[in-house]
């Protein structure tokens, strides 16, 4: 699904592409490419035209158009739920936790990525202290540490910060 939205999209913004462009600017292989197009060509969402012996051109058809826009609307609507169970998962443990037993902040652990985005915004919202660690490396330099309540969300910090009272949030959706 989403690779078929990423070559959709190129070939709306790049009318004159070739299969090695698109493989570059969406991270796919060539062969993936290749069989994509074939694939979207069969559902007549791209028309494929052969301008000369060496070169193609591929045209979004209106359906392809309409098939790029479904793709977007079903990507926008499994993110928001993948954002609404990372809230209700802090939620319920910042609940088990007991709000009280937090001396002061919540430390995030992991790198400034989305995830990172959507805690903070979340503990902000409920006026939640907490201190940013990009790495595991770093948390010694942070403020007293023991019985605080360590977020991660990928297991490399959670591995790192064995010992302390480390949760990772994305276990928990």
């Amino acid at each position: 699904m989403e690779n078929e939205y990423h070559v959709l999209n190129h070939l709306q913004e790049n009318t004159n592409t070739t299969q090695r462009k698109i493989s570059k600017r969406t991270g796919l292989s060539l062969g993936a490419v290749n069989l994509l197009l074939k694939k979207m060509a069969r559902k007549g969402l791209v028309k494929v035209e052969k301008l000369n012996a060496r070169t193609t051109r591929y045209i979004l058809t209106p359906r392809g158009m309409q098939e790029k826009s479904r793709l977007a609307y079903l990507y926008i609507r499994q993110s928001f739920k993948q954002i609404l169970k990372i809230n209700q998962a802090l939620d319920q443990l910042l609940s088990e936790q007991g709000k009280g037993n937090l001396n002061s902040k919540v430390l995030l652990c992991g790198p400034a990525d989305e995830i990172m985005e959507i805690l903070t915004w979340h503990l902000k919202k409920k006026d939640i202290a907490y201190e940013l660690c990009t790495d595991a490396s770093s948390l010694n330099k942070l403020s007293s540490v023991n019985g605080q309540l360590i977020l991660a969300w990928r297991e490399e910090e959670e591995e790192q910060l064995k010992g302390y009272n480390v949760k990772n949030i994305m276990k928990m959706l």
